[in-house]
């Protein structure tokens, strides 16, 4: 497609440049779509930022809070207990299978 990556300084500028032209009269100084500069005055005018964030960057965690409270108790419970041991148990548990340095980093 058409798509591509506009600059946070480019999106500053375009935000600046509405209070005192046209978005149309932006998108031809820009080279920037008229949809771009749209989009981008109106992320502005309701979030006061220039650019959409994520809500969570990166990879998406495996174990839920709750998945990693359930090991937490078992560690309290069974202060001995091996890393098997614990996916055993949340494995028959939630029917989740995760690797033990998975378990390891999360506690």
């Amino acid at each position: 497609g058409n798509r591509r990556h506009i600059a946070p300084e480019q999106k500053r500028l375009i935000t600046t440049m509405a209070n005192y032209m046209s978005p149309r009269e932006i998108a031809t100084a820009t080279h920037i779509s008229k949809r771009t500069v749209y989009r981008t005055i109106a992320t502005w005018r309701s979030t006061g930022k220039h650019a959409k964030v994520p809500l969570e960057l990166g990879r998406p965690r495996i174990l839920t809070p709750f998945d990693i409270s359930f090991l937490e108790g078992l560690v309290l419970r069974t202060p001995d207990i091996y890393l098997v041991e614990l996916q055993t148990h949340l494995y028959m548990s939630t029917g989740l299978y995760v690797a033990q340095t998975t378990i390891r980093d999360a506690l």
